[in-house]
């Protein structure tokens, strides 16, 4: 590569390095770390009413309802091998 090629390469790698360079702002950190203390207004409590109560039936029953789909799948994944080999134990018919 010829010197006035490198040389321009080398200028552009360095002026594409500074555009991607962002300048640091110690009041912006700050500013940032102050927000990051304050309550999102989803997670401050209600002063004008109660709270509502948590619907432990509704939880339990979805919990249950995927315990029922979610074990016997997880024993069909792992235990396909020893139900394959029951299956195909290398009889031909005869039980």
């Amino acid at each position: 590569m010829s010197p006035i090629v490198a040389r321009a390469a080398l200028r552009a790698t360095r002026a594409a390095a500074q555009q991607q360079t962002r300048q640091f702002s110690v009041m912006r950190t700050m500013r940032n770390v102050a927000r990051s203390f304050e309550p999102h207004p989803f997670q401050r409590l209600p002063i004008s009413n109660q709270t509502q109560a948590g619907d432990w039936s509704k939880l339990v029953k979805r919990s249950a309802g995927q315990a029922l789909i979610y074990f016997p799948g997880f024993g069909l994944v792992l235990g396909w091998p020893l139900i394959a080999q029951s299956v195909l134990d290398g009889s031909m018919g005869s039980l």
